[in-house]
C-alpha cells in the first residue's frame, strides 16, 4: 500500500495558518466594514442634501410670501423676512460646502445665460433690500423677486437641482456598490472559510444599508409629496389674499398682463374702491373688528359683479373689480351696497363709506402698472371731494397730477428761495373803524407761473410734507414786515397767522414761533394762530392739544377759523383755551338775510357768554358791514375793507389809512356805522 507523502502541514506550524487566516478574516472582514459603513453614511448624506436642497425651494417661496406680505401690510414684519432671507442663504452655503457634487451640478450652479448660484444671489439681495428699504419702494422690488422666481426660473431651477443631487448620490452609490462587490468576489475567490466566515455577514450588512436606504428613499418620496401639497398651500397664499379669499394684487396684475397680451381686455374698466377712514376706524375698534369689517366688504362687492367679472384686493382698504360693464354703474352699485347697512365689529355698528377711482382699459395701454396707477390717480382724486365719490381717469387728471406732483418737486426750492410770500389782508373794528391787525396769507410767485393762490399749491405742500416749513418761512417773514411797520409808523400791528394741522401737531412749533418773535422784537399778545376746525382732535394727550394749551400759556391768542362749516362741536369752545371764533364767510355772504341774521345772532350772544371776540371774514358790502356792528360782531374782514396786498402794497395802504379820516377808512366810501 502507498503512502501520500506530499507536503504536510506542520502542526506546529497551525498556529501560523490559523492566524494567517484569521488575519486574512479580519482583514476581509474590516475592508468589508469600512465600505459598508461608507455606504450608509453616503446615503444618510444623500439623502440630507437632498432634502436641503428641497427646502431651498419652499424656503424661496417663503421668502417670496413674507415680502409680499410685508408689501402689503398683512402682518409680516422686517425680521421675519430677514430671518428666512438669512436661512435661505445659510442653506444655500452648505449645498456648496457638501461632498454630493457632480459635473452636471457644477455646471448647473455656475455656468449657462443664467447660473443658479447667481439668481439665488440675487433673489436674496433683493429680499434684504424689500425687508431694509422704505415701504414706497417695496412693491417695485417684490416685483423684480417675482420676475427671479417665476419667469427666469429660479424656483424650476431649485427643483432642477434637487433631481441633480438625486442623480448624483445614486451614480456615488453605485461606486461604492461596485467596490463591496469586488471585495465579495474576491474574498469568495480565496478560501470557502473566508468567504463563509466574511462575504454572508457583509452581505447582511450590505442588505440592511440598501434597507436602511430604500426606507430613507420611501421617506424622501413621501417629503416630495408634502412639499408638493405645500408648494400648493403657499401658492395659494402667493396669489390670494389670506383674510378675504379674494385675488391678491399679484393674481389681479398677473390677469392683466395676460390679457393685454391677448387685448382680451380691451374696453373693459377697472375700478379701484377705498375705503374712508379706515386707519380711524382700526384704531377705535382694533384691528380684528377691522379685519371682519374688511371681509363684509369683500362678500359685499362679489355680489354686485357677475361670476365672471374678477373682485380682488389690491391690499390695505383698497379693493380692486374688473368688469365689462358701464364702471359708474358698478362703482354706484358697489357703493350702496357697501353704505345700505352698518358692519358689526367690535360690539359696535359701524358705518362704512368709500370712494371709486376707475379707468377704461384702451388699446394704447401697454403695461399693468400704468393700468393700476391710473386708477389710483382717480381714487385719490375721488377721496378728495366728498361731492364726487366717482371719478373716472381721464388725460386731464393725468395732467392735474402731473402739474401737482411737478408743484411738489419746485416748492422745497422755492420755500428756500423765498418765493412763498405773506400777502396781508386788514382786519377792522366795526365799532370804530380802526386798524385792528392784518390776516397772512401765502402766495407763491411762481417764476413762470405767475402768482399762485393758496388753493394751487397747499394740497401740493401738504402731500410733499413741507406745510411745516412753509408755514414758518411765511410767518418768519410776516413778523418780519410787522417789526418793520410797528418802527416806521408807530402803529403796533395785530397779525393773525394761519395754522395748518401738521403745523399744529408739529412738537418745535412753541419754541420756533417763540424764536421768530424774540428776532423781531414782537411780543406774544401781538400775534394770533387761526386753528381751523379740522384740527381739532378728541384726545388730550394729542400733540396738537399740547400745543395749543401750551400757546394759550404763553399768552398767543387762538381763535377758531371758519367756524360754522360743521366740523366743530359747541362743547370744543369751552374745552379749548380759544380768545375768539372766526365767521366763515358762508354764513356772512346771505346777510341781512332773516335766516342768516338769526344764526350769527346766536353765535354772538354764545361767544358773549363764553367771552370770545368774533371776526367776520368775507365781508363785500357796507350794509354787512353795517349790520355786523349793530349785532356786536367786533372785527371785520372781506374785500369790502381791502383785499389781501403783498407787503410792499399793503404798506402803502397803511399809509393812507392811517392818514385818512376814520369814516373814509372803507373801500367805496364811509358807510353808516361810522358816521
Amino acid at each position: 500500500m502507498m503512502k501520500w507523502t506530499g507536503n504536510r502541514i506542520n502542526p506546529a506550524r497551525l498556529w501560523f495558518h490559523y492566524s494567517a487566516a484569521l488575519c486574512l478574516i479580519f482583514g476581509l472582514l474590516l475592508v468589508i466594514n469600512q465600505v459598508s459603513n461608507r455606504i450608509v453614511a453616503k446615503g444618510a448624506e444623500i439623502t440630507q442634501v437632498v432634502e436641503a436642497s428641497a427646502k431651498q425651494a419652499v424656503l424661496s417661496q417663503s421668502v417670496l410670501l413674507k415680502a409680499a406680505q410685508l408689501t402689503d401690510g398683512a402682518g409680516a414684519d422686517t425680521r421675519q423676512l430677514l430671518d428666512l432671507t438669512h436661512e435661505f442663504e445659510t442653506a444655500h452655503l452648505d449645498l456648496m460646502q457638501g461632498g454630493v457634487w457632480s459635473d452636471a451640478l457644477y455646471q448647473h450652479y455656475y455656468s449657462g445665460r443664467a447660473p443658479l448660484n447667481g439668481q439665488m444671489r440675487q433673489f436674496a439681495d433683493l429680499a434684504n433690500q424689500l425687508a431694509l428699504f422704505p415701504p414706497d419702494q417695496r412693491p417695485g422690488l417684490l416685483r423684480r423677486m417675482h420676475l427671479l422666481h417665476d419667469e427666469t426660473g429660479l424656483f424650476a431651477a431649485l427643483k432642477q437641482a434637487t433631481d441633480l443631487f438625486e442623480l448624483a448620490g445614486r451614480q456615488e452609490t453605485r461606486q461604492l456598490k461596485k467596490v463591496l462587490r469586488s471585495v465579495l468576489a474576491l474574498s469568495a475567490g480565496g478560501l470557502v472559510i473566508i468567504t463563509l466566515f466574511i462575504f454572508l455577514p457583509a452581505q447582511l450588512t450590505a442588505k440592511h444599508a440598501i434597507r436602511r436606504l430604500e426606507s430613507r428613499t420611501a421617506k424622501l418620496t413621501r417629503s416630495q409629496g408634502e412639499l408638493e401639497a405645500t408648494n400648493a398651500k403657499l401658492e395659494h397664499l402667493v396669489n390670494y389674499d389670506a383674510l378675504t379669499g379674494l385675488p391678491n394684487r399679484s393674481l389681479v396684475a398677473a390677469h392683466l398682463c395676460e390679457g393685454i397680451k391677448s387685448d382680451a381686455l380691451v374696453d373693459m374698466s377697472l375700478l379701484l374702491l377705498g375705503l374712508d377712514g379706515f386707519k380711524a376706524i382700526n384704531d377705535a375698534v382694533g384691528h380684528e373688528a377691522g379685519d371682519l369689517i374688511l371681509v363684509g366688504v369683500a362678500e359685499c362687492l362679489k355680489t354686485c359683479v357677475d361670476d365672471d367679472q374678477i373682485v380682488g384686493r389690491a391690499g390695505g382698504d383698497k379693493f380692486v373689480i374688473l368688469t365689462n360693464e358701464a364702471p359708474e354703474i358698478v362703482a354706484k352699485r358697489a357703493l350702496a351696497c357697501i353704505s345700505a347697512d352698518p358692519y358689526v365689529a367690535g360690539g359696535r355698528c359701524i358705518n362704512v363709506g368709500a370712494a371709486v377711482g376707475h379707468v377704461t382699459i384702451t388699446p394704447d395701454i401697454q403695461h399693468h402698472e400704468q393700468i393700476l396707477t391710473h386708477a389710483e390717480i382717480a381714487l385719490q382724486t375721488a377721496k378728495q371731494h366728498d361731492w364726487q365719490r366717482v371719478v373716472g381717469f381721464s388725460q386731464e387728471l393725468h395732467d392735474e397730477v402731473a402739474a401737482m406732483r411737478q408743484l411738489q418737486l419746485e416748492l422745497s426750492d422755492a420755500i428756500q428761495d423765498g418765493q412763498i410770500e405773506p400777502w396781508f389782508q386788514p382786519q377792522i373794528s366795526l365799532a370804530d373803524g380802526r386798524l385792528r391787525g392784518a390776516e397772512v396769507l401765502a402766495r407763491w410767485r411762481h417764476p413762470t407761473r405767475g402768482l399762485l393762490t393758496p388753493d394751487k399749491f397747499l394740497p401740493a405742500a401738504e402731500r410733499a410734507g413741507l406745510i411745516v416749513d412753509m408755514d414758518h418761512a411765511v410767518w418768519k417773514a410776516a413778523l418780519e414786515y410787522a417789526h418793520q411797520w410797528q418802527q416806521d409808523s408807530g402803529w403796533r400791528p395785530c397779525i393773525s397767522l394761519n395754522a395748518a394741522p401738521a403745523t399744529i401737531a408739529d412738537p418745535h412749533l412753541i419754541e420756533r414761533l417763540l424764536m421768530h418773535l424774540h428776532k423781531t422784537d414782537l411780543q406774544v399778545d401781538q400775534v394770533v394762530i387761526e386753528v381751523l376746525e379740522t384740527t381739532l382732535i378728541e384726545g388730550s394727550d394729542d400733540m396738537a392739544a399740547i400745543n395749543i394749551d401750551g400757546l394759550a400759556e404763553c399768552g398767543v391768542s387762538l381763535e377758531l377759523d371758519d367756524f360754522g362749516t360743521g366740523y366743530a362741536s359747541l362743547s370744543k369752545l369751552t374745552q379749548l383755551p380759544l380768545t375768539g371764533i372766526k365767521l366763515d364767510r358762508s354764513l356772512i355772504a346771505p346777510l341781512p338775510d332773516p335766516g342768516a341774521d338769526s344764526v350769527v345772532r346766536a353765535i354772538l350772544a354764545l361767544a358773549v357768554e363764553l367771552g370770545l371776540l368774533v371776526v367776520a371774514e368775507g365781508i363785500e358790502e357796507d350794509a354787512q358791514a353795517t349790520h355786523l356792528g349793530k349785532c356786536g360782531c367786533a372785527v371785520g374782514q372781506g374785500y369790502g375793507f381791502a383785499r389781501p396786498m403783498a407787503a410792499s402794497d399793503f404798506d402803502q395802504w397803511l399809509r393812507d389809512y392811517t392818514g385818512a379820516p376814520i369814516g373814509d377808512r372803507v373801500e367805496g366810501g364811509p358807510w353808516p356805522l361810522r358816521a
